[in-house]
């Protein structure tokens, strides 16, 4: 199995700054289910190569020509322009492969990481108030039943990262009384020590 990487290659443009060539193959494919936990992994990793200026605009392209001040003045091609586009360009093929291709045919249009990014974002980050209130109902219904605590767990806290994605965060009290609702009398002394807390 591939693991994610980076190596560097020649920039002709400026040779003392080569361009990162990246590697997302252990990154989980963006489905338009598991956006948050897909950002996390693909951030982590531009964060890490000091790459995420690009997909967040912290680091805006130079004039792509400059000219001299000489009489009459040359233009010619900004070797800084050239290599942010080029390294872009990198970024941008990196991310591309890891989209499933239900994703892949919505970004057919964007031309630079940041436009992809901001696309996935708008996507699958901004929510309706239906959606909304649909995560938050998931959350109020969950219900333990035979599933392990473990199980019983995970579930409401991706419901929880979800709303928090979408920036309806449930407060540390509303997620102790949602996962404490549906426990059995097995688990009597952690309601008890968790209520007990609150006196």
């Amino acid at each position: 199995m591939a693991s994610d990487s980076s190596h560097y290659i020649a920039n002709p443009y400026e040779p003392s700054k080569p361009l990162a060539c990246i590697t997302l193959s252990s990154v989980t494919k963006l489905l338009p289910t598991n956006y948050l936990n897909w950002k996390l992994q693909v951030e982590a990793f531009l964060d890490g190569f000091d790459l995420l200026k690009y997909t967040d605009r912290s680091f805006p392209a130079p004039p792509a020509t400059i000219s001299t001040t000489a009489t009459p003045p040359v233009t010619t091609t900004n070797p800084a322009y050239q290599t942010r586009r080029r390294q872009d360009r990198l970024i941008y093929g990196a991310i591309l492969t890891t989209l499933s291709n239900e994703v892949a045919s919505l970004v057919s249009q964007t031309k630079t990481s940041h436009n992809l990014w901001t696309l996935l974002k708008n996507t699958y980050a901004k929510a309706s108030r239906s959606h909304l209130k649909q995560l938050k109902e998931r959350l109020r219904m969950a219900s333990k039943g035979t599933q392990s605590i473990t199980t019983y767990m995970h579930a409401l806290k991706q419901t929880s990262d979800l709303l928090a994605s979408l920036g309806s965060p449930v407060s540390v009290e509303d997620m102790t009384d949602h996962v404490l609702r549906d426990l059995d009398d097995g688990y009597r002394a952690v309601i008890d020590g968790a209520n007990a807390r609150d006196i």
